[in-house]
């Protein structure tokens, strides 16, 4: 699966290093010095698996991120709202009373599909519609406006609103493929804009997401920005969803970089926080065809390499699939969390000959150095600073000055005195 060319990697690498200058990479550095938090590392819990929290059953694990996106749940806009003034909460009254049980939780909700009596548009019922409803002019929707409307007011049965339970606001899933969205920009705008004043006016403290562009759309996303630029900024985040599509993180670096330079290059758009709000290491399978140490390795250098260029957070599509219901990927992903959670990159990763370092300060305060060979098993020999090391597995092992270590795919955690 990862059997790259090393030129293509090293030249991905150079990208990580050269992010360390210029314009784009000065906005990014900003990013390297926020905190991490819980909420920076999500996944999505819908029912389109049998693995994947199957009638909203929490993942069983010790690995829990601290935000959960509502995509693909099966609370989309067609299956919420199946007729014209009438609404099935059931499903989603279960979701708010899970996630009040998992708490501390942050929430996300992905607009999209219309449901097929508001469109004249192709349309499946079980599926709904990509096309825009057919009461969109240049002030909105009502029936969309309807469903927002009843949406933010809604409470389940037990007590747990909408309003007070989800934060997070996506607009619309993948507007750039045709499946998802078969309207214009402006016509997304259009629909969007009065729904967002809805959700501001009723949902304290509600951030809105850019529709997160797939397969690194620079084209679309430069049309989204400019229309918020020129009708007017609704966006607090700029979203957008990147896979490793099989490829060594180091590799699939360039993509992240372009996506995020356009925001930068983009006027008004350079200080706005971004995140990659849906990833896995494939979209198709979901999973990972090489060896668990590989697999591993990989899964925790995207996380930091997201991390240490800026990215406020990363979101891992069927989530369970992957890790939760696989025991020694759920260890490391709890320990990549307990590693960065509460701490912040210090600069940016550095790549050479195949060794990337990546200076951190914890939580504590104490200085680390996040290390790997993307290459394969190698020897490092870290500074005499460093008095120990911690591994995915959760070991933490003391440092004998001057003694070379064994790196490799998965990363390791190298920690300061003080």
């Amino acid at each position: 699966m990862f059997s790259l060319l090393k030129q293509s990697l090293v030249c991905a690498l150079a990208l990580v290093a050269a992010g360390a200058a210029g314009q784009a990479t000065r906005s990014a550095e900003k990013g390297a010095g926020s905190t991490i938090t819980l909420s920076s590392f999500g996944f999505q819990c819908g029912t389109g698996k049998a693995t994947n929290c199957p009638d909203v059953t929490w993942p069983a694990t010790i690995a829990q991120p601290g935000l959960i996106r509502l995509w693909d749940s099966q609370v989309q806009w067609h299956l919420l709202n199946p007729g014209r003034g009438n609404y099935n909460w059931r499903l989603l009254d279960r979701y708010l009373d899970a996630i009040a049980a998992h708490q501390p939780r942050e929430v996300m909700y992905t607009f999209g599909y219309t449901p097929c009596w508001d469109t004249k548009g192709e349309c499946e019922r079980a599926w709904g519609s990509p096309y825009p409803p057919d009461d969109l002019g240049s002030k909105g929707s009502p029936t969309f406006n309807d469903f927002v409307n009843a949406l933010v007011d809604h409470c389940s049965p037990a007590g747990h609103c909408v309003k007070d339970t989800i934060k997070y606001w996506e607009l619309w899933n993948e507007a750039n493929a045709k499946h998802f969205w078969g309207g214009s920009v402006p016509q997304l705008y259009d629909l969007m804009a009065s729904a967002v004043a809805i959700i501001r006016s009723k949902v304290p403290n509600a951030v809105i997401l850019t529709p997160p562009v797939s397969r690194a759309d620079t084209d679309w996303m430069r049309d989204w920005l400019n229309q918020e630029n020129s009708k007017g900024r609704l966006s607090d985040i700029y979203s957008f969803h990147l896979y490793l599509f099989n490829k060594l993180p180091e590799a699939r670096f360039s993509a992240i970089k372009e996506m995020v330079n356009l925001k930068n290059n983009t006027s008004g758009w350079s200080d706005t926080p971004w995140m990659n709000t849906e990833t896995n290491f494939d979209p198709v399978r979901f999973a990972c065809d090489d060896n668990t140490d590989a697999c591993i390795g990989a899964m925790a250098r995207w996380h930091i390499i997201h991390f240490a260029f800026g990215a406020r957070h990363l979101g891992w599509f069927f989530f369970n699939t992957t890790i939760g219901r696989n025991p020694e990927y759920s260890v490391a992903y709890k320990t990549m969390m307990d590693w960065l959670v509460g701490g912040r990159f210090s600069a940016m990763c550095t790549p050479r000959e195949g060794v990337v370092t990546c200076p951190f300060i914890e939580r504590s305060g104490r200085r680390a150095l996040i290390v790997w060979n993307f290459r394969g098993g190698s020897s490092f020999t870290p500074s005499p600073e460093y008095r120990d090391y911690k591994d995915l597995a959760g070991t933490t092992t003391p440092l004998s000055s001057g003694r070379p270590l064994n790196i490799g795919a998965k990363p390791i955690m190298l920690e300061a005195e003080n």
